[in-house]
């Protein structure tokens, strides 16, 4: 069956020419830039393909250049991070750094309005935004370049070490052991992520031990474990050999320049280029949204957080767009959110410790009347600035003592309940997160026909969507197994040749782990039939890969307890 062409979403510009004929253009221009070593980012191709579908090249155009080619974008050289740069009339008018998709939408969709409003009004327009400048949006604070013998540096306010738990520790449980020894030597947590490697990035990480096929093997047998580390102030040798002493090898590797390793003896990377570009390289994979200026982390003791807020039902209905703007221009960013109606019983356990008071009751009638939005919400000391914003709990005295708090300005009429509920300690913002935005896991499925044609592509899509592949392996299905896996098809017409194709070669078997897991995996997949899910869902997988309804290229459980049965049979049992 044949399928479209991809129509390229993207123009390159590449040199001055292209440039001044880009930003000639009509409409909102939208240029990526990115680093030579790391690539344009695919995470917003979809993004940008369903906005372009629906406002048309007259309102909106997209573009990416590399930042060493183009003279206009060299201070935003060696950045770990894609920076969007947003053009109107020829003028800067917005930046967003880092690969961030709602902010990235949001932006677009306000610039878009403004454009609508240019078009229809013609000489009559009044900008309603300024023109901006690459050195002024960044505050003109430059860093001094980095010397061979420092880690990441932030101005005087400290250094980063990154640090890659091994697949084999990971899956052994050793994590939380790594990072107790971490924080005992006085190192704190900024921010960890677990990611898949393939060989591709293996080697590129690393030059003489990516020729071992041991190595290798080792590497790309799941996922590790990267762990982002801060101590306040300039880390000195004898602290460096503290955190070598604690950082087996064996179970982990520093990212750090090659020319360290005369400090840190037991580690070389074997680095293959500069060592400060290929920490680069390993930090722009990684942590690919974590900004290292000196505005996100302004002190020495600034960490990454993520808090829980929620929205009750009172404000959901009423502001939920204002409230969700104050938000955001207050500088957090919205990680995840969902709304949700509790039951009696939900809301009773997630408010126990306010059981026996007088306003127990109101409160509990009030968070069972209709959806609560649950925001789990990012930014440095995240907790702390959060709980600042709300003001005090009973809302006499927020409106008299704090009137600009948000529980004031967001108090609703008649209703004696605060709107706005926010964790109080590290402790509580991860339980309640956890309530919230369990961990689900899927088992995902790459067909035989498609393992072979597709099999990176396809992987490379399912973590660029934010999926942990935690565990993953290539098997061949017998007749008999296949036969089982699907036997809740067992007498239907399709079944046999199904069995067929699916022992007819080896498959790759995945447990992709994410919040809502299972709805999201199967959101990608698209429809069963390619056809349509052209139509309906052109960004699926299905409908970019998919050659029949029976060779759709990919298979995801359909339930909490399918998956649970599927994930056993495939993998046997696997700690929780």
């Amino acid at each position: 069956m044949s399928r479209k062409k991809e129509v390229q979403i993207q123009i390159e510009i590449s040199s001055e020419e292209q440039w001044e004929e880009a930003l000639s253009g009509p409409g909102l221009l939208v240029i990526e830039v990115y680093q030579r070593w790391c690539g344009p980012c695919k995470a917003v191709q979809n993004i940008f393909r369903k906005l372009r579908s629906e406002y048309g090249d007259e309102l909106l155009r997209f573009a990416m250049g590399e930042a060493n080619s183009l003279l206009e974008l060299s201070s935003l050289k060696g950045k770990c991070q894609p920076v969007f740069l947003f053009y109107s009339g020829g003028t800067l008018v917005s930046i967003v750094r880092g690969v961030n998709g709602p902010l990235l939408q949001k932006t677009m969709l306000e610039l878009v309005d403004q454009e609508k409003k240019k078009q229809e009004l013609g000489s009559k327009y009044v900008p309603e935004v300024k023109e901006l400048f690459l050195e002024d949006n960044h505050q003109a604070r430059k860093k001094p370049p980095p010397t061979q013998n420092t880690d990441i540096e932030i101005g005087d306010h400290g250094t980063y070490h990154v640090v890659i738990i091994k697949p084999d520790a990971v899956v052994g449980g050793q994590v939380e052991g790594i990072i107790q020894k971490a924080l005992d030597a006085g190192f704190s947590i900024v921010v960890e992520e677990e990611r898949m490697l393939d060989e591709e990035q293996i080697h590129a990480f690393y030059k003489e031990k990516a020729e071992e096929p041991a190595f290798v093997k080792a590497m790309s047998s799941g996922p590790v474990h990267a762990l982002i580390l801060s101590k306040g102030d300039e880390v000195g040798e004898g602290e460096s050999h503290s955190l070598t002493a604690i950082i087996d090898p064996e179970h982990a590797e520093l990212i750090q320049p090659k020319k360290r390793s005369k400090v840190i003896q037991e580690v070389d990377l074997g680095m293959s280029e500069s060592g400060t570009e290929v920490a680069s390289r390993q930090l722009a994979y990684f942590f690919p949204t974590f900004d290292f200026s000196l505005e996100t982390h302004a002190g020495s003791n600034a960490r990454i957080e993520k808090t829980l807020a929620l929205i009750r039902p009172s404000l959901l209905r009423e502001k939920k767009d204002e409230i969700l703007k104050t938000i955001h221009d207050s500088g957090f960013q919205i990680a995840m959110q969902r709304e949700v109606n509790l039951t009696e019983d939900q809301a009773k356990e997630f408010y126990k410790e306010h059981e026996g008071t007088d306003f127990f009751p109101c409160l509990i009638n009030h968070m069972t009347s209709g959806p609560v939005l649950a925001l789990a919400l990012t930014r440095d000391d995240a907790i702390q600035h959060w709980r600042g914003l709300l003001g005090p709990k009973v809302l006499d005295e927020a409106k008299e003592r704090f009137p600009e708090s948000l529980r004031a300005q967001f108090a609703i009429d008649n209703v004696t309940i605060n709107q706005i509920h926010g964790s109080s300690t590290p402790e509580e913002a991860q339980r309640d997160l956890n309530r919230f935005f369990p961990t689900e896991h899927t088992l995902a499925v790459i067909k035989p026909d498609s393992t072979q044609e597709h099999k990176d592509t396809i992987m490379n899509k399912i973590k660029e969507a934010g999926f942990c592949i935690s565990q993953v392996k290539e098997t061949k299905l017998t007749r008999e197994m296949a036969e089982e896996f699907y036997k809740d098809h067992k007498g239907k017409d399709f079944f046999n040749n199904l069995v067929d194709y699916m022992s007819q070669g080896p498959s790759i078997m995945m447990i992709l782990s994410k919040e809502n897991a299972i709805a999201e995996w199967r959101e990608m997949m698209g429809p069963a039939d390619p056809e349509q899910a052209m139509q309906v869902k052109p960004d699926s997988l299905r409908a970019q890969f998919a050659k029949s309804i029976l060779e759709n290229a990919v298979h995801g459980s359909s339930n909490v307890q399918h998956a649970m049965d599927n994930i056993k049979f495939i993998f046997g049992d696997i700690p929780s």
